[in-house]
């Protein structure tokens, strides 16, 4: 107690209690995880589908490394034998499942030299298909991001490069990628640095944040729904200037918009989403306006009271403030916590990313050090206490990841809780793939609902708290983290027991029938559905036995839109014990 005495005398304004508790410990060497100095950046995926999570880590001097989770709380390094130990000049990378076949894939950007993507083979190995993929960037980057920009359901790629062109390349389907920069104009060739997509104004498809170096404006690209961007960052009051590094998306008031928290050189900025399509500096009154030299950053309920905390880490060598984790107060203000502990560090860092290495449902923290001698920390969260759930997404109709998919729960409260997937955030780094929400005191939660990027709205049945789930889109929860290797497959439903097509697709008028063609391996009971954006139920119709191999049903339009009426709408077949989503588009009459 006398430390604690002597450190309140020197100046630190931080209440006692948080000076002196130990919400996190350092478990780098507990985990076998290999010191080498120099980590850059950190991103975390479950590469091998077995339910936990591993990480890649990125370095300025030497080889990469891929960190395989044990399951005992140990982690071995594989990048060697796995095939992606990319070397020096590697600059940062993403984790994204781009053929939809449940593994992630791995695109690795580097400096002055041509980026490489590789495939998951499915055996903790992985091969390099830059060349036949259509990858060439060469650039400077400093962010890489994976999104499904015009949701047909297949990840896209995006590179912020610092003074040369920004890329977009648009995933054709078939494991190959089209330039698409110049169609989608979200060109760029400023002091690109940190970049996030993340869905801004709730309309369903994912807008991108781009900050800047050097004093220039921070840009937000809005996405008209088709992959075509439109620069808003003035009109959103978010085009602010500095020397910006790093950025991630979270919803800080519990108001169902994401607001943005960026790094910076002096202060960092902590924007406020309006909801009307513009958002507000509240970083000054919120306390959490870091002056060191920021870099990665990470939203995460460390505590699982249901209100979102932020980690902030710094260069400390080039300005003289440690890392920091900032509590949220629920009021739309954060004091700041554990500031003698290891996790507010005194090291050159750089790169932040939070997953649940152990499982137990306290939010954990990789950090990138990357001065002489300083190296990846892997720290475990001790101090959580409240309910939690923890649900990974897989995509049918969506991207299989399930990127750019958000999910929205009330509580028995009546808080309101959203979280939205994303690949790729902070400096050069990229959180876990499940969904972890804290909830407090809640024990039971009134509502669940997952908002896909195909355009579904599904609607879960309240599960219980302080648990892991597996949600396929569609499907019923599972129990547990299935790592993504059940049977569905996107788009084809071959192994689901039955398929179906639309046609036509879009329909051209609201009058014309729609067909759809079934496939079914076996009678079974059927239910079919549509709904509109809302994930309102528009129509429905059941039949106790259907019968087995292929058959035509036709929809009539009018039964769930008004004359004249366009617009998307889904379509979903519900068997036994699987349902198939299909996205229906209604087009305007001329």
């Amino acid at each position: 107690m006398k430390f604690c005495v002597l450190a309140l005398l020197s100046g630190l304004l931080a209440p006692a209690s948080s000076i002196c508790q130990s919400l996190y410990s350092d478990m780098t060497l507990p985990a076998a995880i290999v010191l080498t100095a120099g980590s850059d950046a950190v991103f975390v995926s479950d590469f091998n589908r077995d339910g936990l999570e591993d990480f890649y880590v990125n370095f300025t001097n030497q080889k990469n490394q891929l960190f395989k989770n044990n399951g005992d709380g140990t982690f071995t390094e594989i990048a060697q034998s796995a095939g992606v130990a990319v070397d020096s000049k590697s600059a940062t990378a993403v984790w994204g499942d781009i053929n939809n076949d449940g593994y992630p894939d791995l695109y690795v950007a580097r400096q002055s030299l041509s980026d490489q993507l590789f495939l998951n083979n499915g055996d903790e190995t992985f091969s390099n298909i830059s060349l036949p993929a259509g990858i060439g960037q060469i650039g400077y980057p400093f962010a890489v991001n994976m999104a499904d920009i015009n949701n047909d359901g297949f990840l896209d790629i995006y590179i912020a490069n610092f003074l040369t062109e920004n890329v977009m390349y648009l995933n054709n389907g078939n494991s190959t990628f089209t330039d698409f920069t110049f169609q989608a104009r979200a060109s760029d060739k400023g002091k690109a640095m940190g970049t996030i997509f993340f869905d801004y104004d709730n309309d369903g498809d994912v807008d991108l944040y781009l900050v800047h170096d050097g004093n220039e404006p921070n840009l937000l690209y809005q996405n008209n729904g088709s992959g075509v961007f439109t620069e808003v960052g003035q009109a959103a009051g978010v085009n602010t200037q500095s020397f910006g590094m790093g950025v991630d998306a979270g919803d800080i008031n519990n108001d169902g918009f994401l607001d943005l928290y960026i790094t910076n050189l002096y202060k960092n900025f902590l924007l406020r989403n309006n909801g009307d399509g513009t958002f507000t500096d509240i970083s000054a009154s919120a306390n959490v306006d870091d002056n060191g030299m920021g870099w990665g950053v990470t939203f995460l309920d460390y505590d699982n009271d249901g209100w979102l905390d932020i980690y902030a880490v710094n260069d400390y060598a080039f300005s003289p403030y440690p890392n920091v984790l900032y509590r949220n107060l629920g009021d739309q203000t954060f004091e700041k916590v554990e500031v003698l502990g290891s996790l507010s560090n005194k090291l050159q860092s750089y790169g932040t990313a939070c997953f649940d290495y152990n499982l137990d449902g306290k939010p954990d923290l990789l950090v990138a050090n990357r001065g002489t001698g300083e190296s990846l920390q892997l720290f475990q969260n001790d101090a959580a206490t409240g309910s939690w759930i923890g649900i990974k997404l897989l995509g049918i109709q969506s991207n299989r990841g399930a990127i750019g998919a958000k999910i929205k729960i009330e509580d028995e409260f009546d808080g309101v809780h959203v979280k939205e997937l994303t690949a790729g955030h902070g400096w050069k780094s990229q959180n876990s793939g499940v969904l972890h929400i804290g909830l407090g005191q809640a024990t039971t939660v009134k509502t669940i609902t997952i908002f896909w990027p195909s355009g579904l709205v599904q609607s879960i049945d309240p599960l219980a708290l302080n648990s892991f789930y597996t949600i396929e889109e569609g499907g019923v929860p599972q129990p547990g983290l299935a790592g993504g290797n059940s049977t569905a497959v996107k788009s084809t439903g071959s192994a689901q027991g039955f398929d179906f097509s639309l046609s036509p697709n879009p329909v051209p008028s609201n009058d014309a029938p729609v067909v759809i063609r079934l496939n079914l391996h076996e009678a079974s009971p059927l239910r079919l559905e549509v709904f509109d954006q809302a994930g309102r139920l528009l129509f429905q119709e059941k039949f106790a036995s259907w019968q087995a191999g292929k058959s035509v049903l036709t929809l009539s339009p009018t039964v769930f839109s008004e004359p004249g009426s366009a617009g998307s709408y889904c379509v979903r077949l519900t068997g036994p014990t699987t349902a198939v989503v299909k996205q229906l588009v209604l087009m305007p009459q001329k």
